[in-house]
């Protein structure tokens, strides 16, 4: 999406800015789950990291919050 042509991209802005006005409701709504999951999210990833310094495997972490290894792994690694 980033190679658009600079008469695309005010095209593609402009009809956004346009849908936005349209639908406040909308994008709200949006924001709102958005910043839910990003929450939710983020206390996962805190909660691996305060299991981690607890001395548990990457296994045991899975186990504990119901999520996959590679995914704890992920989490760990991320900074």
């Amino acid at each position: 999406m980033e190679n658009l042509s600079e008469k695309a991209r005010e095209l593609r802005n402009a009809y956004q800015s346009e849908w936005k006005k349209k639908h406040p409701e909308k994008v709200k709504q949006y924001f709102k789950n958005y910043w839910e999951k990003k929450a939710d999210s983020y206390s996962i990833v805190n909660e691996a990291k305060k299991l981690r310094q607890q001395g548990l495997t990457q296994r045991e972490i899975a186990r504990e919050l119901n999520i996959s290894v590679g995914t704890v792994n992920a989490y760990l690694n991320k900074e």
